[in-house]
C-alpha cells in the first residue's frame, strides 16, 4: 500500500503541474482573445494581397468558433485538473479519463491545425523557406508535445497504481 501513495503522491505533484500550465494557457488566451477575435485590418493591409487574404481567413465565422471553442476547453481542462487535484488531496486515484481528454483534444488540434487547414498564406510562405519552414513546422508541432509531459506521466502512475492494485 505504500507504493500506491507513493504513486499517488506522484500524480498530485504531476497534476499540478498541468493544472498551473494549463491555468497559464487559460489566463493567455483569455487576454488574447479580443485580439483574436477582432483583428485589426490595418496590421493585414501592410501585408499586402498576402496579408490581406490572411485576414480574411482569421476573420471568418470558423476561424472566430475554433478560438472560443479552444478557450472554453482549455478553461474545462483548469477545472477538471482542479477537481482532480482535489480527489487526490483525499487519496483517491483520479479519473483517467481527463487525460485521455487532454491528450485527444491536443491531438486533434494538432491534426486540424497542420493537416486539414488548407493552403494558407502562412503555409506559403512556409514552403518559400524550404529547410527553415520544414524546421519550424517540426519545431512548432513538437514544442507543445512537452506541456503534455504532466499528463502522461499521470497516466503512467494511474496505471501503475492500477497493475499494483490487481495484484493485491
Amino acid at each position: 500500500m505504500n507504493e500506491v501513495a507513493n504513486r499517488i503522491k506522484k500524480i498530485r505533484t504531476w497534476n499540478m503541474v498541468a493544472l498551473v500550465l494549463t491555468a497559464i494557457g487559460a489566463v493567455v488566451s483569455l487576454v488574447t482573445l479580443p485580439s483574436s477575435l477582432f483583428p485589426k485590418r490595418e496590421n493585414f493591409e501592410v501585408l499586402g494581397k498576402k496579408g490581406m487574404e490572411l485576414y480574411n481567413q482569421v476573420s471568418s465565422t470558423s476561424y472566430k468558433v475554433a478560438i472560443i471553442f479552444g478557450v472554453v476547453m482549455t478553461v474545462l481542462f483548469v477545472v477538471l485538473y482542479f477537481i482532480a487535484s482535489r480527489q487526490l488531496s483525499q487519496d483517491k486515484v483520479p479519473s483517467k479519463l481527463i487525460y485521455f481528454a487532454s491528450l485527444g483534444y491536443f491531438v486533434l488540434n494538432l491534426v486540424i491545425g497542420t493537416f486539414l487547414k488548407g493552403a494558407s498564406s502562412a503555409n506559403e510562405l512556409t514552403s518559400q523557406l524550404g529547410s527553415i519552414g520544414v524546421v519550424v513546422t517540426v519545431v512548432s508541432m513538437v514544442a507543445p508535445l512537452l506541456l503534455y509531459i504532466p499528463q502522461i506521466m499521470c497516466l503512467v502512475h494511474i496505471f501503475a497504481i492500477e497493475k499494483i492494485e490487481e495484484k493485491a
